[in-house]
């Protein structure tokens, strides 16, 4: 089903309560969903309506094409051109990442045929004035969503940090210049970094412990930052064909800098949903102990996740995605995944000035 977003602008316009009841998106949560295969060696391929994923020859796992929305494969797994041409005429990308969790590359058919959306971004993203309006909502929302995370599962978070991040959300709001805003939303991440591990309660493996003093990446050097860099590719690969499904661009954005294979409108429209979702699923696997220091691996001076255990986080990360959520602007309740596509969706109505500003997404 699709999203009735002309109820919806009129619910963001209006000041009656008459009016005020949006249309519900049916259904709440996608009735297709991503395929991973981690597997080296497998061979993904076609058999009817089905998509089979082979193993020396042998089927270990068979799935209707209608219930795909996605097929993620890592490292050396193989996709026939029989599948590959049937995925881009059926518009289910291909997602490729590398052994160990980098997002690098997309198929897809011929995209989406909705050449004015592209045009209204085109013509945003050459506007400083608009683009730093948008990237101010984006990173305020990120740092408002930062201190909620925190202040409801952090056990002795600093009050002060909390001030701060409230403190940084208002001058973001103020920000009259892009390396303003980029320093605001750098300090804020210190900030909040600084007192992740309050979330994170203490558990001990082997005499290996979930330290963690402070965000670090490329490679990550200790278990929590592989699984904050693993999260993050899994998000913004999620954000990226979202996008190219409602008509975007994915590549050219308002606040992350063009550059090249970088998907800078993804990390933009990303921001808000970095704390409730990626971090969120982090604290979650360590926590309740779905991962554990046994699920890694140290490859020089990196941090690496086992295929079991990425296997576990990968289960804990479609739970996330698939959980329901209140939309704080429309009242109804669906997935993140579908959150997801209102939001975009969303910023397209922005984009044609359909709508005064882009609705942030906000957990209370």
């Amino acid at each position: 089903m699709g999203i009735c977003l002309p109820d919806e602008t009129s619910y963001l316009q209006s000041s009656t309560p008459a009016q005020a009841e949006p249309r519900r998106m049916v259904p709440a949560r996608d009735l297709a969903l991503p395929v991973y295969v981690q597997t080296q060696g497998m061979t993904v391929t076609k058999q009817g309506d089905r998509l089979v994923v082979r193993e020396r020859q042998q089927t270990v796992q068979e799935v209707r094409l209608l219930d795909v929305s996605q097929l993620c494969v890592f490292g050396n797994v193989q996709v026939t051109t029989q599948l590959v041409r049937e995925l881009c005429e059926r518009e289910i990308p291909i997602c490729y990442f590398s052994y160990g969790g980098w997002f690098y590359g997309i198929t897809h058919g011929m995209g989406h045929r909705n050449v004015a959306l592209r045009q209204q971004q085109y013509a945003a993203s050459a506007d400083a004035e608009r683009s730093l309006a948008l990237g101010r909502r984006f990173v305020e929302a990120k740092i408002r969503n930062c201190r909620t995370l925190l202040r409801r599962n952090g056990q002795g978070v600093s009050p002060d940090a909390l001030q701060q991040l409230s403190d940084l959300a208002e001058r973001v709001r103020q920000a009259g210049d892009p390396g303003v805003l980029l320093g605001l939303e750098g300090l804020a991440a210190r900030v909040y970094f600084s007192q992740f591990a309050t979330m994170l309660k203490p558990r001990t493996a082997e005499g290996v412990p979930f330290d963690f003093e402070g965000r670090n990446r490329r490679p990550p050097r200790d278990p929590v930052n592989a699984l904050l860099s693993f999260a993050y590719a899994l998000l913004v690969k999620d954000v990226t064909v979202t996008l190219q499904a409602v008509g975007f661009d994915p590549y050219l954005g308002f606040m992350h800098t063009p550059r090249y294979g970088r998907p800078a409108l993804a990390l933009d429209l990303m921001e808000e949903f970095r704390p409730l979702i990626a971090d969120s699923v982090v604290l979650s696997v360590v926590n309740n102990g779905e991962i554990t220091a046994e699920d890694f691996v140290q490859r020089g001076l990196g941090c690496v996740l086992k295929r079991d255990g990425r296997r576990r986080f990968l289960a804990a990360y479609g739970r996330r995605m698939d959980s329901l959520v209140t939309h704080p602007v429309f009242g109804y309740t669906i997935s993140y995944r579908r959150v997801l596509e209102v939001q975009a969706r969303l910023l397209g109505r922005y984009l044609g000035g359909e709508i005064a500003e882009y609705p942030q997404f906000l957990t209370r």
